[in-house]
């Protein structure tokens, strides 16, 4: 009896592993794979247009949001910092000034409640911005040191 327990109980946690596994989610493109743990969804699917590819991820306990583009834009990373802050700027938000992080310029913004960071990285074809917004950026910042995997690592920073 106590081995039909224990099998019974080992297929069980089987099954459960499995299914848990099976739900998670996944965000895959050309440039990266984005594993989305339990609390985290796409509230949206993936979009792209004209070599654009924009992804969307939310935290569901801090309603955190985080975004990932990447544009066919050969701009240096800081270029592509400067002309998103001052266009957030005139949106009414406000911005710190970029500061370069190895081949990435970050900058702080907030606009209400919500603060954010901006990550500006090229790798001299494309641009990639990944901002991540929400009353703390905790959760994005430790959703990308995680499970975040570049196709290629010139294009990301290191860490977030």
């Amino acid at each position: 009896m106590k081995r039909l327990l224990t099998a019974l109980t080992t297929g069980f946690m089987s099954i459960v592993l499995c299914i848990s596994v099976a739900l998670a989610e996944e965000i895959k493109t050309d440039y990266f794979t984005l594993n989305l743990p339990e609390g985290w969804t796409q509230p949206q699917p993936m979009q792209s247009a004209n070599g654009a590819v924009i992804a969307f991820a939310q935290n569901s306990a801090d309603k955190s949001v985080l975004s990932i583009a990447i544009t066919p834009v050969s701009l240096p990373a800081r270029d592509m910092a400067t002309q998103t802050l001052a266009n957030m700027k005139a949106g009414g938000i406000t911005v710190s000034d970029p500061v370069q992080s190895g081949d990435t310029y970050v900058a702080e913004f907030t606009q209400n409640q919500s603060k954010g960071v901006g990550y500006f990285t090229s790798n001299g074809k494309v641009n990639s911005v990944v901002i991540i917004i929400g009353s703390t950026t905790d959760a994005g910042k430790e959703l990308m040191n995680k499970q975040f995997k570049p196709a290629d690592a010139k294009l990301f920073p290191s860490s977030y």
